[in-house]
């Protein structure tokens, strides 16, 4: 140990007993001053003062000693951050202990915190590597067709274009959707309007497959934001589009005020995968068995689930007694997680 360091010590350990040392002082300064003012002689307390004296020096020296070993267990420690938070140094005092205590807690959220970011940031790439196997597909035929000095036909190329822009929309969809609160624009949606958009939008699958759509019209507004609700309802369009057979039907309908329903002519999903549906990278085995260019990547519904809870709705998928699959959309909540 060096003299800064011993130095550093000692400065530390009188500021912490200077009361201690004080009250000490004190007493044998009283006691010797009643004595004078009794008209004592001052030798007759020489050796009770080199007693006094004695017992002052060596509890200093013990005091001191144990401050030093408890300093530099608390220097080790900051400088060699132990792994958990029971190893550091236990507190004496109550304001040690609170101290500890704190820091305990401290460790213990840091802890938990790089445990989230880590599996964040696993879900990421997998999600990533998933995803560029996905769009690997599609961007394939386009070279193929590319190659080919066989006519192509251009309903083919718009299906594999639109293919590509639902892989890069749910791209961004899973990037912007961890600050989607800096992404909420809340007001009345219609809900007709919206669905009409979006099936417009998703017209040339329904023709190319020879699916048929019904949807009566129907009115209701929902405090939500547009685009997010807009991204789970033609999440739930697609599905339905990638698992129902050709000739099938898809029903969008408005089961209740602000219960908006999706519902398809599919295999529909096995009971034992109903519960997992909306975690992330889940398949199940309807998506195992989908069509061998566009299986399931487990994404879609999980960021359907994600954007709904932000936005205080509830979305839940089950398969009714008729068959099929059905999405439902509970529009009914004005709470926003987002604002909470």
């Amino acid at each position: 140990m060096n003299d800064m360091a011993l130095m550093r010590l000692l400065r530390g350990w009188l500021t912490a007993v200077r009361g201690t040392v004080l009250a000490a002082l004190l007493i044998p300064a009283a006691f010797l001053g009643m004595h004078l003012l009794g008209q004592g002689d001052v030798r007759e307390l020489g050796y009770t003062l080199l007693l006094v004296g004695f017992g002052l020096l060596y509890g200093g020296a013990r005091s001191f000693l144990r401050y030093a070993r408890r300093q530099l267990r608390l220097w080790d420690a900051l400088a060699h951050l132990p792994p958990e938070a029971d190893a550091l140094p236990p507190g004496r005092s109550e304001p040690e202990r609170c101290y500890h205590a704190l820091a305990c807690a401290y460790q213990t959220a840091q802890r938990k915190a790089l445990t989230r970011e880590a599996q964040a940031e696993r879900e990421r790439l997998d999600y990533f590597t998933l995803w560029v196997h996905q769009i690997k597909t599609p961007i394939s035929a386009l070279d193929l067709m590319a190659q080919s000095a066989e006519p192509v036909s251009h309903e083919l190329l718009r299906q594999e274009a639109f293919k590509i822009g639902q892989y890069a929309d749910m791209a961004l969809g899973y990037q912007r959707l961890q600050t989607l609160t800096n992404d909420l624009a809340l007001t009345d949606v219609p809900l007709y309007p919206l669905c009409a958009a979006l099936i417009k939008r998703l017209r040339p699958l329904f023709l190319y497959r020879r699916i048929r759509l019904v949807m009566e019209p129907f009115s209701g507004n929902a405090l939500s934001d547009p685009k997010w609700l807009g991204m789970a309802v033609a999440q739930a369009l697609t599905n339905a589009l990638k698992y129902t057979p050709e000739g099938g039907c898809i029903t969008v309908a408005l089961a209740q005020p602000l219960v908006l329903t999706v519902r398809d002519t599919g295999p529909g999903i096995p009971a034992c995968d109903l519960p997992r549906v909306f975690e992330c990278g889940f398949t199940g085995g309807a998506g195992r068995m989908g069509r061998e260019p566009e299986k399931s990547t487990g994404i879609g519904l999980y960021l359907c689930k994600q954007a709904m809870d932000k936005l205080g709705h509830r979305v839940r998928v089950d398969c009714p007694a008729g068959g099929g699959t059905r999405v439902t959309f509970d529009l009914r909540r004005e709470g926003f997680e987002a604002f909470s």
